[in-house]
């Protein structure tokens, strides 16, 4: 039995055709992965199911009767929720006030029921993330953290047609093996759900068929109770080509000179004594358990936060670390991991995203080339494949696959000296994550040291000369990326934590 379909859904914004006539079905107690590459019409298609977008053309049956739900508010009361890749948490509420936000509980007098909501947000806090305080304001919480609390927030509804839009784009693999148990444990309780992701081995992992958008169409269904889980033809259906991902790149490190040198480096509250170097065109990658500081390293020497002891040197020269600026005078690029917040203004261009860091670059007299930069914009978002009808759209009209590519382009033709990524490639699709890590790589090879932070190891195993294993802020493995395994990164990290 379907408990929803979506028929002939058409959806426009403005002269972009997000949706043509695209459909969708989900079976009751099913996971339906919905598949397909950035601006595909996934996300869309997701919000008009709950309300918060209109289809300008087509039907939506929930439960056999037609539905036109006016706001998520109105889908949620009828059973549906969403977790959203654009997180809608509220940074100046504490964890719980963002859980039962509202549905607080209320007494017959009309007062607010702190204690009881509280309790209520502290029992769905423990399914998933126990360690998380609810008492926290939302905006100290890290990047994973915030994805957990928004999948909570949904769950704390009790919905009977759950959408997770890119769940675990920010989640290492121990949160989604937990993410996963849950899902499970819905589906037998006979909750349907749609999951969003452009991980493909948790999809065969997770789901009982997929529907593949491209370019707001239907492009194919598989039924994988009944057909063969085949990466290649699921590539093919979200790309029109057949792309391998599992190739990794062979490559050396071309030159011999230590471009950044790491000694000794604290910073509370998680970093402890951490000592490294890369050399020029060398690509290290940082790995280990969620939260075991693998962020705050990026963001340290990114100067971002204050370092209390040890000292960086880039081409032999101390770098002080005081303030961003110090690091960016020095070379040192970081592309952070929360695109939203960190990395990106969305309410300018994809033009003056692209081009700022230039202009507050920039040494001399103010008048810039505009013709120039307009053709570098260009040439920028046709090699990251950012899908736009024009270099001018403001930025949050992109889905948010492309937004984290223009926050990528920021850096690109700026020949970095060292270039800090923080989990570069979440909510990028297919064809896009190879096309940035082949940048990455074309970038290394002209001598950048890059260092990567990837809650995925499977991107770092593609990409890098060699890997770091971070735990409670300490580094405890350093290994060359030869014959190595995903398996062997996270025993590593286990085998400390055990």
């Amino acid at each position: 039995m379907n408990i929803l379909e979506a028929n002939n859904i058409t959806k426009h914004f403005g002269g972009v055709v997000a949706l043509d006539k695209t459909n969708f079905t989900c079976q009751q107690g099913k996971i339906v992965g919905l598949l397909g590459s950035n601006g595909s019409g996934k996300s869309t298609m997701s919000r008009i199911i709950n309300g918060t977008y209109k289809a300008d053309e087509g039907t939506i049956k929930y439960k056999g009767a037609t539905v036109f739900f006016q706001s998520p508010m109105e889908a949620s009361d009828a059973g549906i929720s969403m977790v959203y890749q654009n997180l809608s948490l509220v940074p100046d509420l504490t964890v719980w006030e963002n859980i039962v936000l509202g549905r607080e509980a209320v007494s017959r007098s009309g007062f607010l029921k702190n204690q009881n909501s509280k309790q209520l947000a502290q029992r769905y806090t423990d399914t998933l993330c126990p360690w998380i305080d609810v008492n926290r304001e939302v905006r100290s919480l890290s990047p994973s953290e915030l994805q957990l609390v928004e999948i909570v927030k949904s769950l704390a509804r009790n919905p009977e047609f759950l959408i997770l839009d890119e769940p675990t784009a920010a989640l290492e693999k121990t949160h989604v093996d937990v993410l996963f148990n849950l899902m499970r444990q819905l589906k037998k309780d006979g909750v349907s759900m749609i999951f969003i992701s452009h991980r493909l081995q948790e999809v065969k992992e997770i789901c009982d068929s997929v529907v593949v958008f491209r370019n707001g169409r239907n492009a194919g269904t598989i039924d994988f109770e009944k057909e063969e889980k085949d990466e290649n033809r699921i590539i093919h259906l979200i790309t029109g080509e057949i792309i391998s991902l599992v190739d990794t790149i062979k490559r050396e490190s071309p030159f011999s000179q230590v471009r950044i040198k790491v000694e000794n480096l604290s910073s509370r509250p998680k970093l402890k004594d951490i000592s490294f170097e890369v050399r020029a065109g060398e690509i290290l990658g940082i790995s280990g358990l969620q939260g075991q500081g693998q962020e705050e390293l990026m963001l340290a020497l990114a100067g971002f936060t204050p370092v209390e002891s040890g000292r960086v040197l880039i081409d032999g020269e101390t770098v002080k670390l005081k303030h961003p600026r110090n690091a960016i005078q020095a070379g040192m690029f970081l592309v952070p991991g929360n695109r939203q917040t960190e990395g990106i203004f969305l309410g300018h261009s994809i033009f003056l995203n692209v081009i700022y860091p230039q202009a507050a670059l920039r040494k001399g007299p103010w008048k810039m080339r505009m013709k120039k930069l307009r053709a570098q914009c260009s040439r920028i978002c046709t090699e990251l494949a950012i899908k736009s009808p024009s270099i001018h759209l403001l930025a949050h009209q992109l889905s948010g696959g492309n937004q984290q590519k223009v926050v990528v382009a920021n850096w690109l033709d700026l020949k970095p000296k060292v270039l800090l990524l923080s989990d570069p490639a979440k909510g990028v699709d297919v064809q896009a994550k190879v096309d940035l890590y082949d940048l990455v790589v074309t970038l290394a090879d002209e001598g950048t040291a890059v260092i990567i932070y990837a809650s995925d190891n499977e991107e770092l195993l593609r990409v890098c000369n060699r890997i770091l294993v971070v735990y409670e802020g300490s580094i405890v493995a350093d290994v060359a990326n030869e014959n190595i395994t995903e398996k062997d990164l996270v025993n590593a990290a286990m085998r400390t934590a055990q």
